[in-house]
């Protein structure tokens, strides 16, 4: 059980969603039919080929390009692939969405074995979603926690485990703190630069190492490839809401570049019960990233980020009853995020061999401004560098059999300083080698294996496993897969070593275990208009980390006793009901208990997502209405004598947004949404308040790019 705060201070649904499920409607244009769209997934394998979707598991030549008479006739799936089911990529024939014949790196999804979810640029726009952790909410297996306003703490769970267990990687670097739980805090990631969300689910740790317990969230910003095109949105709002961003991108795979300036800032509102300060904040972001092809084979890419987000925030002076919430004072928050990537690919003898250097660096200054306690800084940083190489094995005699083999080593070093009361800058490294076989057969069936070894300065040395599967069933429109692995999460430094106000550390502490498998069953109706994918998951922790409270009035972290379990159903699916029409459901029943058998705070046992999407007046115009629901949860609270632990309920909620844009003129494009349409009380942790109904509008200006192209009925 983890408690995200920002200083360690002690401070009828399942019914109506279980028949079919899916996160976001794919919008599909079609010049011969309405089918959904096809999906790479980037981070379900340490190899990344370069491939391209196929439609219908229709197996394609890998990084060939397509002549022009049968590019014509292929199916041309528009805004809006797919969230909450591994298939579709959401490629569109709206600007800034990747278009579906370019060549990318991964595996098309229908390949592999591991449960995934896909967010899209084109689902982003057609939402008018601008923070990443609204991407995420109600996704399948997916929870989402928050703080009060959006500049403050917003944590994502993936099936029932904690929010440390959640592994964030942002163009390959991970971004996770070293310090405090070791989460990632979503209020730093707008998304005016993403152009995809990918979250893979269960224990990746034999892929990803410490933190991939629950689930892994995979960002990719935008590359830059296509025309070259200036992109620029002003919008103002509820709550003393203005917002603004401009991008300029383009080029090819031989030279592209894309760079992004946003800001966003708001007055907010009071997210305490009492009083009546407003808590406002302000998020600005800057990135670019780009490749170059040096000589035939060999290409260097890099990324390169930085986010700021200040804020206020209230502190635990408020009572409600014998219960500490937070109450008006005039706390503050200055949380900065760098992040950098630099990669060089070399593809040798045809595509046969790949290699790859890289080094990731990643970095989280934090400063907290207690109106009470004073003001308290924290840096933490992670430095990796590492090599991975890749040989395809091509059977002679039988073409469609393949294999993959990849080999991975890792240097990575972890940092963490605290000078407020420990100026010592602690480091802790680690060397990893991971190996992973890959094999397609037929186009029928896909077989994955990944074994890992952390070695660790620090604590014992682990070895973690991952193996997947996915079979298409012959002659049927059924897809089974499933998956099983371990996973591992490190105690932080903060909880090892201790360096807030009133907590003690614990250098005994040790890491957190998990086992897990998942199955499931995919169904394709329709002719390709409409998927079902219906999973079983169950997973188990042992050692897990959490905090208690020791007279005489300091807390320390410990490892729990026994196992704790999470299991669930997840089911998506998406319907193209044709003439810009669609519809996705998606639903989740979770059941997570701690050793003692009592649910875990903050995961509602039923969840899910209603979405319907409308695009008219030939493209020009898309009408989106989105409904998220989140059932009744418990959270904790501490008694304001004792400092002890008590269970408190959160009531259930709907949160429905309403969208709607229009480009009025090529390049010109008017958009609006209202967000918590029913102006639901709701709160996601207990004492904070959240936003009411609010409305926004803005412009977004297109100079460049390609013009919309007309929907087919």
């Amino acid at each position: 059980m983890t408690i995200e705060i920002r200083q360690w201070r002690g401070h009828g649904l399942a019914v109506a969603l279980l028949a079919t499920a899916a996160m976001r409607p794919s919008l599909v244009w079609a010049q011969t039919a309405d089918v959904l769209p096809p999906v790479i997934i980037d981070g379900a394998s340490l190899a990344k080929p370069k491939a391209k979707p196929s439609y219908q598991g229709a197996q394609e030549k890998e990084a060939e390009p397509e002549p022009a008479a049968k590019a014509e006739k292929k199916p041309k799936p528009a805004p809006g692939g797919e969230v909450g089911s591994p298939a579709s990529d959401g490629a569109g024939d709206v600007a800034g969405s990747a278009a579906p014949d370019e060549v990318t790196s991964g595996v098309p999804a229908d390949r592999i074995g591991t449960s995934v979810s896909v967010v899209t640029r084109a689902d982003l726009e057609a939402r008018q979603i601008r923070h990443a952790a609204d991407a995420l909410r109600s996704l399948p297996g997916v929870h989402v926690g928050t703080q009060g306003t959006r500049s403050n703490v917003s944590v994502v769970r993936i099936r029932g485990a904690e929010s440390n267990h959640t592994l964030v990687l942002i163009d390959g670097v991970e971004v996770n703190s070293s310090g405090g739980d070791g989460f990632f805090d979503f209020s730093l990631l707008t998304t005016d630069d993403i152009e995809r969300i990918e979250v893979l689910r269960g224990p990746q740790s034999g892929l990803y190492g410490s933190g991939a317990i629950g689930g892994v969230v995979n960002i990719i910003t935008k590359a830059g490839k296509g025309p070259p095109t200036i992109r620029a949105f002003a919008e103002a709002g509820s709550f003393g809401t203005l917002a603004g961003a401009v991008q300029a991108s383009g080029g090819s795979d031989r030279a592209h570049g894309a760079i992004t300036l946003s800001g966003r800032r708001f007055d907010g509102f009071n997210i305490s019960r009492f009083g009546e300060e407003d808590d406002g904040g302000r998020i600005s972001t800057f990135s670019v990233g780009g490749g170059v092809m040096v000589v035939d084979g060999l290409k260097v890419e890099g990324t390169l980020r930085m986010a700021n987000n200040t804020g206020e925030r209230d502190a635990f002076g408020g009572l409600d009853g014998s219960l500490l919430i937070p109450s008006d004072d005039r706390s503050e928050f200055d949380t900065r995020l760098w992040v950098g990537r630099l990669q060089a690919t070399l593809d040798m003898f045809g595509g046969h061999w790949q290699h790859k250097v890289f080094v990731n660096r990643a970095e989280t200054d934090s400063e907290d401004r207690d109106e009470l306690f004073g003001s308290t800084r924290t840096r933490s940083t992670n430095l990796k560098y590492g090599y991975l190489s890749t040989v395809r094995l091509d059977t002679p005699g039988f073409a469609a059999v393949r294999h993959y083999v990849t080999g991975l080593v890792e240097q990575e070093e972890e940092g963490f300083v605290q000078p407020t009361f420990d100026a010592d800058d602690h480091r802790r490294d680690r060397t990893s080698i991971a190996g992973e076989v890959r094999g397609e057969y037929f186009d029928t069936l896909f077989l994955a294996g990944t074994v890992r070894q952390d070695n660790n300065s620090d604590v014992d040395d682990y070895t973690t496993w991952r193996v997947s599967g996915a079979l298409k069933v012959p002659e049927t429109p059924f897809r089974l897969h499933a998956s099983y692995g371990t996973g591992v999460k490190y105690a932080s430094f903060s909880e090892q070593l201790g360096f807030f106000f009133g907590f003690v550390p614990n250098p005994d502490l040790v890491p957190e275990e998990s086992e897990g498998w998942d199955a499931g069953i995919e169904t394709r109706l329709f002719g390709g208009r409409a998927l079902v994918d219906v999973t079983y998951f169950d997973t188990t922790l042992e050692n897990e980390i959490d905090t208690k409270f020791v007279p005489p009035g300091v807390f320390t972290a410990f490892n729990r006793d026994g196992e704790s379990r999470r299991k669930g159903i997840e089911v998506a699916s998406r319907l193209a009901l044709g003439y810009g029409l669609s519809l996705g459901l998606s639903y989740t029943w979770l059941d997570a208990t701690e050793e003692t058998g009592e649910q875990e705070i903050r995961r509602p046992p039923h969840s899910g997502r209603v979405d319907v999407n409308y695009a008219f007046a030939g493209g020009r115009g898309n009408f989106n209405l989105a409904a998220a629901y989140n059932g009744e949860m418990n959270d904790i609270a501490f008694d304001a004598l004792t400092f002890s632990q008590v269970k408190v309920d959160l009531d259930e909620y709907w949160l429905v947004t309403a969208a709607a844009s229009y480009k009025v003129l090529d390049g010109v494009e008017l958009f609006g949404r209202v967000e918590n349409l029913f102006d639901a009380k709701y709160e996601e942790v207990f004492g904070y308040e959240t936003a009411g109904i609010a409305a926004y509008a803005g412009v977004r200006l297109t100079y460049g790019g390609e013009p919309v192209r007309p929907a087919m009925k």
